[in-house]
């Protein structure tokens, strides 16, 4: 099992049959002033927000009140809706293109997905592929692991200007239609981060723990789950690992999976840990999941390239909390052994529909020319073998 995924190689393999990186990436800033001239048509959906008085959108705490039009181009589902609008992220709100929060007046579907009031706009400003979320995403979803986002590509336009290409998906939070858990449920945030109001340092591996929900909490209550997490991380510790009941406390099958989504995508964001999420249902164990932020996947590194350090293990950062804790994890044989049972199912049986998304994606992108969109910097050029 530690041969077959000793370093997170495989995915950058056939990304690179899919995708030639022609030009690496460079800091230097450009301006975005049109919309890119299609070498053949692609009708991507078209989201328009134009707030009230076209003000501009500074805050990711602060709304702006405005109205939300989709165009889907090829479908029926159309929509015009009072809505509000925010920044959003952590690094990516620092871009020049910068990635958005909306808030409908109802719960509303948008492009087919379940309705909600609340959806993302992910920029995409470190990934000139614009394939990063969306195969780390595809992957979550053949693997059929629970509430994993879909990813539509959407080109936006804010007061009028022209932003560029987007990925409209859901937001993280507890909603039937979301993260189901129920009224009584948890939702966590392993996130170093760490700037919300409700939160704690773990005790045995100082893990950054921000509790997503319930939303409304106190002193007590937070202690409370505290405790609950604890239990689990404190067992995992124990010299006895694996062989005590810490399995008792958090479900097996989704550790196996969410460690062959992070090793596939090479997703380092596990190792501070950052954008790590657990789920439980009041009566449950707690579940990894859902899945997400992949910007920072595909060997990232911080002279904004992709694929430079192919051959890098996952858990490379020995000294950082979200290393110790997921790789003693990994290193239970019964992990282990899920791990590859689940790795030989998906090899069989959805490699080859994987790698069909993968072409078929980036084509798409090719005939639009939207690999090589420049906003705020030149960014990698993509050209398709």
């Amino acid at each position: 099992m530690r041969q077959l995924f000793r370093q997170p190689t495989f995915i950058y393999f056939f990304l690179m049959i899919c995708v030639v990186i022609t030009e690496s990436c460079s800091k230097d800033d450009t301006v975005l002033t049109q919309e890119p001239k299609a070498e053949e048509d692609v009708n991507f959906p078209q989201i328009e927000f134009n707030t009230n008085g076209s003000v501009p959108i500074v805050s990711k705490s602060v709304y702006v009140d405005g109205v939300l039009k989709v165009n889907a181009q090829s479908t029926n589902n159309d929509l015009t809706i009072d809505a509000q609008i925010r920044g959003r992220g952590n690094s990516t709100w620092g871009y020049p293109k910068k990635p958005y929060k909306i808030k409908l007046s109802s719960e509303e579907s948008i492009l087919g997905l379940a309705p909600e009031k609340d959806w993302v706009l992910l920029s995409n400003y470190l990934d000139g592929t614009h394939l990063l979320n969306a195969v780390g995403m595809k992957i979550g979803q053949l693997l059929e692991m629970p509430f994993t986002n879909t990813i539509t590509p959407v080109e936006v336009t804010i007061n009028n200007e022209y932003q560029g290409l987007y990925m409209l998906t859901e937001q993280i939070e507890v909603k039937p239609n979301r993260v189901d858990v129920g009224e009584d449920g948890l939702l966590l945030n392993l996130d170093t981060n760490y700037d919300e109001e409700w939160q704690f340092r773990s005790s045995a591996y100082d893990l950054p723990v921000t509790v997503k929900y319930p939303k409304m909490i106190d002193a007590v209550k937070l202690t409370s789950i505290q405790s609950e997490f604890e239990t689990l991380e404190t067992l995992v510790a124990q010299a006895d690992f694996p062989n005590n009941e810490y399995l008792d406390y958090i479900d097996d099958v989704s550790i196996a999976k969410y460690l062959i989504v992070y090793m596939l995508t090479g997703n380092e964001e596990i190792n501070h840990p950052k954008s790590t999420y657990l789920y439980k249902t009041s009566m449950g164990k707690f579940t990894m999941g859902p899945i997400w932020d992949f910007d920072w996947g595909f060997a990232f590194e911080g002279t904004f390239q992709h694929f430079s350090v192919f051959d890098r293990p996952l858990f490379w950062s020995s000294s950082s909390s979200g290393t110790q804790f997921f790789s003693r994890l990994m290193s239970d044989p019964r992990i282990e052994l899920l791990m590859k049972e689940h790795w030989t199912a998906f090899k069989d049986n959805h490699l080859t529909e994987l790698l069909a998304y993968i072409d078929e994606y980036a084509l798409t992108f090719k005939k639009q020319k939207l690999g090589i969109l420049v906003y705020g910097r030149q960014t990698m050029r993509v050209q398709m073998n």
